[in-house]
Parts: C-alpha cells; sequence; structure tokens
C-alpha cells in the first residue's frame, strides 16, 4: 500500500491537485489542459512494491512548454518515494508514435531535477514489429531493496530482449 499525502504534494507544487482516485490525482494548468496522474501495482517485474506511473491528459493538448508541469510531476513523484521503499517503472504510450519523445521528456525532466544523484535511472528500449517501446525506472539509491530490484530490472531486460529476438 502507497502512502501518498495530498497535503504534502500540493505544498510543493504549482498546480493544485485533488483526489481522482486510489493513489491517483488530477490538476488543470494555466491553459486549461487537465491531467490525471498516478500510480497502479505493476508486477511486470516480479518484485513486491513495484509501481507503474501513468499521465494521462484529459483535455486536448497543446505542444506547451509549461514547467510548471515538471514541477507538479516531479512534487509528485518526490511524495511517492518520501514514504515508500518502492520501485517506480514508466511505459511510453505509443498509440500515436510519439513514445521516442515521451521518453526525451521524461529523461529530460530526470536530468533537470537538483535531487537525481539520490536516484537510478535505467531506461530500457526495445523494438518489436517496427515499433520502438521505451520504458523508464526509477530507484532511490537508498532503497533497501536495491540490489533486488536492480537484479528483477536485469531480468526483465534480457527476457524481453530474447522474445523480441526469436
Amino acid at each position: 500500500m502507497l502512502h501518498l499525502s495530498l497535503e504534502a504534494i500540493n505544498s510543493r507544487s504549482p498546480y493544485r491537485l485533488s483526489l481522482s482516485g486510489n493513489n491517483a490525482f488530477c490538476f488543470t494548468t494555466d491553459e486549461n489542459m487537465t491531467y490525471e496522474v498516478g500510480f497502479v501495482e505493476d508486477h511486470m517485474l516480479a518484485v513486491e512494491n513495484a509501481f507503474q506511473f501513468f499521465l494521462v491528459p484529459k483535455s486536448e493538448t497543446n505542444e506547451s512548454r509549461d514547467t510548471k508541469i515538471q514541477q507538479t510531476i516531479t512534487s509528485i513523484i518526490e511524495e511517492f518515494f518520501r514514504n515508500n521503499d518502492v520501485l517506480l517503472d514508466y511505459i511510453c504510450d505509443t498509440g500515436d508514435g510519439r513514445q521516442a519523445a515521451r521518453n526525451r521528456l521524461f529523461s529530460r525532466w530526470f536530468s533537470l531535477y537538483p535531487l537525481r544523484h539520490h536516484y537510478t535511472l535505467r531506461t530500457i528500449e526495445a523494438m518489436w514489429e517496427n515499433t520502438c517501446y521505451f520504458a523508464s525506472i526509477i530507484i532511490r539509491n537508498d532503497n533497501p531493496h536495491y540490489e533486488e530490484y536492480m537484479a528483477a530490472i536485469d531480468a526483465f531486460e534480457t527476457e524481453i530482449r530474447n522474445k523480441l529476438s526469436r
């Protein structure tokens, strides 16, 4: 079970969030774009306390460079890691063919995060049937399950590559 404080997130987030479900939040930008963001338990890596992060536009989006979105997402993810010994994964949606752009954005946000040295980011890229898939995994470096999680990531990446090379 995740322990997330909406009050703590809102104290650091430039956009005000509201609950939209279990471990999920909504926020609306200055440009009136609404997003749902949250975490769902993920069994893909076969380890305890793995969660997949999602960010879903609930209204039509534009190509805005709104830095408050990044700051809001950072506030949510900080709270995710604050009281939880967890693994976070993010899989880029392939529905519109813009998964590479999503991966670059997520990686850029991470590279700009001032406390990034407290975390390990692993990105897995795999090609299958002319589609490139991207997944990123983040773990706090002081997580007591760090070695177990890294071994599970290595095993998952090997399994994916073996399946796709057939």
